[in-house]
């Protein structure tokens, strides 16, 4: 500040001085209250203004009563005291209106802040195209956001006051998205929603509590995504079918086989009880047939003979595989010796009666042993396929006993005609 009062010694004051102090005993003090707040370097209180608004008036007046009463020369003093008065009072009432100025600049920022702050907020709410609600405490909707109006169809208007669930495909929903004291507050799922058309989207929503009791609701349209999650996976199926299927006839390929029999064997040696047979099958005169014929035609034995094996054995329990050529194999979990001949001789007698030219199968079938692995087991099947292409075709064998070391000996299976069998079909 420009003006600094500080008391001098009462001895060297002049008489109109003492004239006034004794007249305005207050001012002294109010003059000392002045110096202390205005050099401490904080604003006076408005309390403060107002007081020395008042000593002010009731100063000015006594002046002026005085000024009138006294001769000239004894008003000048008092005049000047008053001068010297309402200078004090205007730096007083200046610092305040500066200081108030002030604050209410900073207010005035602090509130254009707030109000940027809320616009961006609210434009965040209304420009995102995820789905933001919010609920009162019984589920009732308080707000929708503009993503939500455009992927359910309503309006902000028309959709205020109307139940939470409306808006669920199945109402019962619902309560799995009730959030819990537990955890985070939170509910979450994938759920079917339906718009105001009809239509159903699958949306990715979590219910949140808030803190007023209320709850409030984001969710993402998934739909599209869930789609093509579906179509991917449906691709990947096929893709791994293709890998494990042949194409001429859609039953599993060699290398599938290698896959099933070592599951079925590890299996079968953890339940000792249990069963596993195997009909290993081949096509009699295939070759005359398809270079008689063409290959189109030998392709058609070959789909033919697919198709049988799948029509005779059953499904999603035992499987069919087209080992190589015109080579064919069945694995038959559960299944005994005399199970797997009746099953055999029921595909022997549907490929015949298609009649394509002579062809016929010669059939082997083994059943499995404790100690037998993939090799020795499609070995003995193989082996037991051969001796009925050998005693004469459109036979089946059992094989009893292992696979020779040395050469084969007609002991080692059971070898019978297809048209000797009693009984027809089984």
């Amino acid at each position: 500040m420009g003006i600094r009062l500080v008391p001098g010694n009462r001895n060297q004051k002049s008489e109109a001085a003492m004239r006034l102090s004794n007249k305005i005993p207050e001012l002294g003090k109010l003059l000392q209250r002045w110096k202390i707040e205005i050099f401490d370097g904080k604003a006076p209180s408005r309390a403060f203004i107002r007081t020395l608004s008042l000593a002010l008036g009731v100063f000015n007046v006594v002046t002026v009563c005085v000024a009138a009463i006294l001769p000239w020369y004894g008003g000048i003093p008092l005049v000047c005291a008053a001068m010297l008065w309402n200078i004090l009072m205007a730096v007083s009432i200046g610092k305040q209106i500066a200081a108030d100025q002030i604050s209410i600049e900073k207010n005035r920022s602090l509130f254009k802040r707030f109000q940027n702050t809320t616009r961006y907020f609210e434009s965040i709410l209304q420009d995102t195209s995820d789905i933001i609600i919010s609920l009162d405490r019984d589920y009732l909707i308080l707000k929708f956001n503009r993503g939500a109006q455009n992927h359910f169809g309503y309006s902000q208007e028309e959709i205020v006051g109307k139940p939470f669930e409306m808006l669920f495909s199945d109402p019962a929903d619902k309560e799995r998205m009730q959030p819990t004291d537990e955890g985070d507050g939170s509910a979450s799922a994938e759920i079917l929603m339906k718009k105001r058309d009809g239509r159903k989207i699958t949306a990715n929503m979590c219910v949140s509590k808030m803190r007023d009791g209320g709850f409030v609701v984001t969710a993402q349209d998934i739909t599209e995504r869930k789609y093509l999650e579906e179509q991917l996976q449906q691709k990947s199926e096929q893709l791994k079918k293709l890998a494990i299927t042949d194409d001429l006839t859609a039953l599993y390929n060699s290398r599938h086989f290698y896959n099933v029999i070592r599951s079925e064997l590890s299996r079968l040696k953890r339940h000792s009880d249990r069963k596993l047979a195997i009909i290993y099958m081949d096509v009699d005169k295939f070759k005359e047939y398809n270079d008689a014929e063409g290959h189109q035609m030998g392709d058609g034995v070959l789909r033919s003979l697919g198709e049988v094996i799948q029509a005779c054995i059953r499904k999603d329990v035992d499987a069919g595989f087209r080992y190589g050529g015109d080579e064919f194999v069945v694995i038959l979990p559960d299944t005994d010796m005399g199970q797997a001949q009746v099953a055999a001789e029921r595909i022997q007698n549907q490929f015949c009666g298609m009649r394509f030219g002579n062809t016929s199968l010669s059939i082997g079938i083994a059943e499995a042993r404790d100690d037998d692995d993939e090799k020795t087991l499609v070995r003995r099947a193989d082996f037991a396929m051969y001796t009925s292409k050998k005693g004469g075709k459109k036979r089946i064998t059992l094989a009893t006993e292992d696979y020779p070391e040395q050469g084969a000996s007609p002991d080692d299976t059971v070898c019978f005609s297809v048209d000797d069998i009693s009984g027809g079909e089984a």
